[in-house]
């Protein structure tokens, strides 16, 4: 007889439009929307935290883009790998194209330099410029009055 007038108390309780089981349902419903939604804000910042590590120089149209290296060696017996990517910056488009038509010879100069950029390890910033001032001494000796600047693009 208790099954009865528990099962009518349902029953009116069903017909009145309150919610009988479904108050766990909500709590899962409302707990899955916030954790959705904590996901969603934690992606934004990881994509905002990526896009603020990556260290780009931009420098304008007559900028011949060189790399990126892919650098591994050891360092203390410890193995370091590294990624370069350099800009050189030509006095015009003409010289632009020039440095383009001799991207490999180019190539050649800058690859050994970034190897010898991370010959003791993570470079400084010192290392940064003396490696700047010598791509740029030994490009402007291939290629005279063509360089205008040698730039690192990104550096990870």
């Amino acid at each position: 007889m208790t099954r009865t007038s528990f099962a009518a108390a349902l029953l009116a309780l069903a017909i009145a439009g309150a919610p009988v089981l479904s108050a766990p349902a909500s709590a899962e419903t409302s707990s899955t929307t916030e954790r959705k939604e904590e996901q969603k804000q934690r992606d934004k910042e990881h994509k905002q935290f990526n896009r603020e590590i990556q260290y780009r120089r931009v420098v304008g149209p007559n900028v011949l883009p060189i790399g990126p290296f892919s650098i591994s060696v050891f360092v203390k017996g410890q193995p370091l790998e590294a990624r370069l990517r350099v800009a050189i910056e030509a006095k015009d488009v003409q010289a632009k194209t020039a440095l383009d038509a001799q991207k490999w010879a180019v190539n050649g100069i800058v690859y050994p330099l970034a190897v010898k950029l991370y010959e003791q390890g993570r470079p400084n910033r010192e290392q940064i410029e003396l490696f700047k001032m010598e791509a740029q001494t030994q490009l402007s000796e291939r290629y005279p009055d063509v360089i205008q600047g040698v730039y690192i693009e990104s550096l990870f």
